[in-house]
């Protein structure tokens, strides 16, 4: 019997779905490619053609992928947890090596989306201590559905008391038709990677910014239903109709982004409200000569206190996650100040909603508008980087963080009954929204007047709010 029948057998008694899906997939020779070292050693190299380019990764060291292996499951297992998730099965080199860190009681969980990495491994390593260990689990298929429910249940069994691993090469061949599931995967990894440190900033600046007494920003919802919103953002499209904005004042409820503020207000544009999440000192920038302005002020509950305490205007607090003063009224931030603000518009009632300035992707190498208060940011690494369509079919370079945002997006609009509008004029093509010129949007849908100073200025009066 041959190494890949004894392993399809092995597999057909354990785990006979996955072997009714993987045994009659041929392996693509020329994207996936077995190279072996001096040692016979094996390793595969992986070809992808990614808009016309063809670039290429091995899974494994080709020069010693046993070491590495050991090195990565050293790093990864975490000893005070019994239940392990780990995406990307590759060569099975690094799971043997955390199989033998594994306790009497702990579990390894594996998960792969590509049968044809998966079905390299059965044709090219012996996986006999992998497929009869029992403390190790295969979830295998290229239905992401299927994986995402089952990985699910094991999160929801374990009460989130798990170490979930991903194997960097692995999520790099996860198969381009699942772009959303590789993000998600990629999203895991990130979020892993969050410091002590940036957890104690944001604890700080909450502990911080609850001493200002602000009223919670839910004091909004609702008080503006089938009001135009316009969320102002500044990537670098938002030179193209920024001035245009002068003709929807006071026609739409205008949110801007604290980084967007001072673009704003050099142009005689007030908006009716600016917000700020981040956390660093650094957002004193973009209040720094204007800090006694009087236009509210919504902060995130754990953005810059330096900041936050240093402006003078009308401020509400927006709370979040674990950072929730245990009302009813908390945000879902998405990551960025116009996710935040995004979220806020929609329980606000604001109908549409109108994004300018969020173009989600680098245009003509940069990715702040001029005179915002982040430098704009030429780069010169931009074939390393993501890729989405644009919003006239052309393919732009865009960052993860990005990409997060306008996923993040896309999901949170899917079952608004609203109508949802990026008039951006450049930049990333956001599912869901209609794409419409900032000038047509204005003509056809911003139609009636509204005195939204006075408005606003009754609403925090009746919070209480000490500025008004």
């Amino acid at each position: 019997m041959t190494m890949l029948q004894n392993n399809l057998e092995l597999l057909k008694k354990r785990y006979p779905d996955i072997y009714n899906e993987i045994k009659d997939v041929h392996v693509n020779s020329n994207t996936y490619h077995i190279v072996e070292n001096s040692e016979g050693q094996k390793t595969l190299k992986v070809t992808q053609s990614l808009y016309g380019e063809n670039k290429s990764f091995f899974l494994h060291s080709k020069y010693h992928p046993d070491i590495e292996a050991e090195r990565f499951a050293q790093e990864q297992y975490k000893p005070e947890f019994s239940v392990h998730i780990l995406y990307g099965f590759g060569l099975g080199y690094h799971l043997e090596k955390i199989a033998g860190l594994l306790g009497p009681d702990s579990r390894l969980y594996v998960v792969e989306n590509n049968l044809m990495v998966f079905r390299s491994a059965l044709e090219n390593m012996d996986l006999v201590s992998i497929l009869e260990n029992p403390c190790i689990s295969l979830i295998v298929s290229k239905d992401v559905v299927h994986i995402s429910k089952r990985v699910r249940r094991l999160m929801d069994d374990n009460y989130n008391k798990f170490n979930f691993i991903t194997h960097p090469a692995s999520l790099k061949a996860i198969p381009d038709e699942n772009e959303y599931f590789k993000f998600v995967m990629e999203n895991w990894n990130l979020k892993k990677s969050l410091t002590d440190d940036y957890d104690n900033t944001l604890h700080n600046n909450a502990s911080e910014n609850l001493k200002l007494n602000s009223p919670n920003a839910g004091i909004l919802f609702d008080k503006f239903k089938n009001v135009p919103i316009i969320i102002v953002s500044t990537g670098p499209s938002l030179e193209k109709n920024i001035d245009l904005l002068k003709e929807a004042k006071d026609r739409a409820l205008i949110i801007s982004a604290g980084s967007a503020l001072r673009p704003l207000l050099m142009r005689n544009i007030v908006p009716d409200f600016f917000a700020i999440i981040d956390p660093q000192k650094e957002t004193y920038n973009q209040i720094k000569g204007y800090e006694n302005i009087g236009i509210p002020l919504i902060y995130l509950a754990t953005a810059a206190s330096y900041t936050i305490s240093h402006y003078l205007g009308p401020k509400l607090v927006a709370y979040y996650g674990k950072y929730n003063d245990g009302s009813e009224y908390v945000v879902d931030s998405g990551g960025s100040v116009a996710t935040t603000i995004l979220d806020i518009a929609i329980k606000m009632g604001g109908n549409p909603i109108i994004l300018v300035g969020q173009d989600l992707a680098y245009v003509d190498g940069k990715n702040h508008a001029q005179h915002g208060s982040h430098a704009s940011i030429y780069t010169q690494e931009l074939k390393n980087m993501r890729r989405v369509k644009g919003q006239n079919g052309e393919i732009l370079y865009t960052s993860f963080g990005y990409l997060s945002y306008k996923y993040w997006i896309e999901n949170r609009i899917e079952k608004e009954q609203r109508i949802f509008i990026n008039a951006t004029e450049g930049g990333a093509y956001i599912e869901g929204m209609k794409h419409i010129k900032l000038r047509d949007v204005i003509s056809d849908y911003l139609k009636k007047s509204f005195n939204f100073e006075e408005e606003i200025k009754s609403i925090l009066k009746e919070s209480g709010n000490q500025y008004v």
